[in-house]
């Protein structure tokens, strides 16, 4: 019985199909470049690296900031929420969270943070990582962007070419 269930849940849920995806069916692509997943055009423009964000009254980091600065454009027909958990760093099988609040040091306005997109709007903001600086210069280093659910919906922008 527990067979029976375990298979028709993954039939509904298509577990089974993600699961089995490999990686390399998510796209890659380089700094600079502008890519689509459905109807949202992504850029990552830049990259920088710091200790510091906000000044004195501001933050120091655990290790150093990886900041990316990231154009985010809706080309769909329905607002989008935007926000910086979109982004992951990966680096093999090690995944890296965003820091949300250097995020805020790091940005003039709180462009990346659960900010609501109408179409045909784009909005350009700083993704900060707190990350080891070994870390930041690994060539292996990618960012992960995952605009929902599915692999269809991910994309791979490497960091250091």
């Amino acid at each position: 019985e527990m067979c029976i269930r375990d298979r028709y849940s993954n039939v509904i849920f298509g577990f089974k199909n993600k699961k089995n995806k490999k990686s390399k069916d998510i796209p890659t692509y380089k700094m600079t470049e502008t890519f689509k997943i459905a109807d949202v055009e992504y850029t990552i423009h830049s990259k920088e690296v710091v200790q510091n964000v906000g000044g004195e009254f501001g933050m120091n980091a655990k290790g150093s900031y990886l900041i990316l600065n990231v154009t985010v454009k809706n080309n769909g027909t329905k607002a989008i929420t935007v926000s910086d958990s979109d982004f992951k760093l990966v680096k093999d099988k090690t995944e890296y969270e965003t820091d949300s609040t250097a995020g805020i040091y790091a940005n003039d306005d709180a462009n990346l943070f659960f900010t609501s997109v109408n179409p045909e709007n784009e909005v350009t903001g700083n993704v900060v990582f707190d990350l080891n600086p070994d870390t930041i210069s690994d060539t292996n280093l990618k960012l992960k962007v995952d605009a929902g659910f599915g692999n269809s919906n991910k994309a791979f922008v490497t960091i250091n070419e």
